[in-house]
């Protein structure tokens, strides 16, 4: 049986909170759509390599009327500030399609979620996801390396199948305004067995914990920020993971961070708004275990794509006019006194 870690790792979980937890999505009034890689120990053969795509957006209630999308960076600056989170009642659906692959071992998966928001205080939103999907896991023969080629287990399993598909669940809890963000998820909660085509192993897909925090403090009248970021994980029988470190913000245009997961790694990366709707977040993470002369780092890039609702010309120009015969009204109210 096996209980290491089987779920996804990047040290940028801030970039993008919704990869891990269903319920952080929507926070923003804008939508977003993100793609990002990681590749680990870049020297070592067969090494873990992740890719993802993800989407997520608010959507407006049955009942409702009101637009839940702003518009977005109206001035179309180059490097523009990030929208902040808001408060209030809000509905939201994402999805992501993910790849994990490490030595002959692989992972797909898709994920469609739906979460609901709303006021915990007046300055502060509480938020609950869900997410339902499929992953398939799969070996792929010609990376396996046999000891003994007469092995009767694995023989006897790949006769069966070298795939197996599966229903998976997540879930998650957010809490945040403009300035901090915690977050509770997780993962596999189904905790389903590894079997092929009905032949059972001893070792199961278990259940993975995160939590997530971190509060931003702004300085010199908030042209710079410092936001500490702490970030916990557990699976049954596997010792507690944590990271933490912190970014440094330039207004809400970019960052640079710096990272220690215990006893593992340290990290370090930048992020930029640029092209008007464009987000680029990259890390480099050097290990500082013994495994550190393994590999030469690993490398982590994310391109984010936000937007907004279109700028509403009509309503501006009809805005103006009002305003523009007021003003004549007004003129003329004071001509005849």
């Amino acid at each position: 049986m096996f209980f290491a870690q089987q779920d996804i790792q990047f040290s940028q979980a801030l970039s993008n909170p919704y990869l891990f937890n269903p319920g952080a999505g929507g926070m923003s009034n804008v939508a977003e759509f993100n793609i990002g890689t990681r590749a680990q120990w870049l020297s070592v053969e067969g090494k873990p390599m992740t890719y993802y795509v993800s989407g997520q957006s608010q959507i407006r209630g049955k009942k409702s009327k009101k637009t839940v999308l702003d518009e977005f960076n109206l001035e179309h600056k180059s490097i523009y500030n990030s929208p902040q989170r808001t408060i209030g009642l809000k509905h939201i659906v994402g999805g992501k399609v993910l790849s994990d692959v490490i030595g002959p071992f692989a992972r797909t998966g898709f994920m469609g979620s739906y979460a609901i928001h709303m006021p915990f205080t007046k300055k502060v939103n509480v938020g609950l996801g869900i997410g339902l999907g499929m992953n398939s896991f799969s070996i792929n023969e010609n990376k396996v390396t046999l000891i003994d080629q007469n092995d009767g287990a694995y023989l006897s399993y790949m006769g069966a199948s070298n795939r197996q598909s599966m229903v998976d669940v997540q879930s998650g809890l957010v809490f945040y305004n403009h300035k901090f963000y915690f977050g509770l998820s997780g993962s596999q909660l189904l905790k389903n067995k590894a079997q092929f085509k009905g032949i059972e192993t001893e070792s199961r897909f278990e259940r993975h914990w995160y939590a997530v925090g971190s509060y931003r403090f702004d300085l010199a009248k908030q042209k710079f920020g410092i936001e500490p970021v702490v970030i916990v994980k557990k699976t049954v029988a596997s010792p507690l993971s944590y990271d933490v470190g912190a970014r440094f913000h330039y207004y809400n245009m970019g960052w640079i961070s710096l990272g220690y997961r215990g006893n593992a790694a340290l990290s370090a990366g930048f992020g930029f708004n640029v092209l008007r709707q464009f987000r680029l977040a990259y890390a480099f993470e050097m290990g500082v275990s013994g495994l550190r002369s393994y590999g030469n780092g690993s490398h982590e890039i994310q391109l984010g794509f936000v937007f907004g609702r279109k700028r509403n010309m009509e309503k501006e120009f009809k805005e103006q006019e009002k305003e523009h015969q007021q003003q004549l009204d007004d003129e003329l109210k004071i001509g005849t006194n």
